[in-house]
């Protein structure tokens, strides 16, 4: 499938939506206090908007190169199966094998990512959706920019539109 960049987006074909983490749920930012534990800020708009989509039968996965608790904790309390500690260079593979254990078509995958490590993904998916302040490569091979930033309530942009789209939202 041959990716056409600044065509518009058809919300209504996504049937999986697969996030990376860090800088896409979260704002990029680690939090570590005086014993070294980490932490990270996330959006419980996101959270909701991840929550209808899975109601209406939309698979949202998290795949992300961090090995922290914090992402598969956080994907647990969402209901999104999560793949952590998968290396950038992986994320395809991860994507693609699940895609084709649940028999869902590249065409119906939307990948949302921030950074470099998430190129390859955003170049197969069949939706590619980088967040504002995503570095200049993944907006190079973006089919949608949010207009918000990474954990500042992107991935619930997204959402919408999908809502929009399917007509369940104005």
């Amino acid at each position: 499938m041959e990716k056409k960049i600044g065509t518009a987006v058809n919300w209504s074909q996504v049937k999986l939506l697969a996030l990376d983490f860090d800088g896409t749920l979260t704002d990029g930012f680690v939090y570590i206090d005086q014993h070294g534990k980490e932490s990270v800020r996330c959006s419980r708009r996101d959270s909701l908007g991840i929550s209808i989509l899975r109601q209406l039968g939309i698979i949202i996965i998290v795949i992300s190169s961090e090995t922290n608790s914090v992402v598969s904790e956080r994907c647990r309390k969402m209901g999104v199966e999560s793949f952590s500690g998968v290396p950038g260079d992986k994320k395809l593979d991860v994507m693609k094998k699940y895609m084709e254990k649940n028999r869902i078509l590249q065409s119906n995958t939307a990948y949302m990512g921030d950074d470099v490590n998430d190129i390859g993904c955003l170049e197969f998916a069949g939706v590619a959706i980088t967040v504002a302040d995503g570095h200049e490569l993944c907006k190079l091979h973006a089919d949608y920019v949010t207009e918000r930033a990474g954990g500042n309530h992107a991935v619930r942009e997204v959402c919408d539109l999908i809502l929009r789209e399917k007509r369940l939202i104005n």
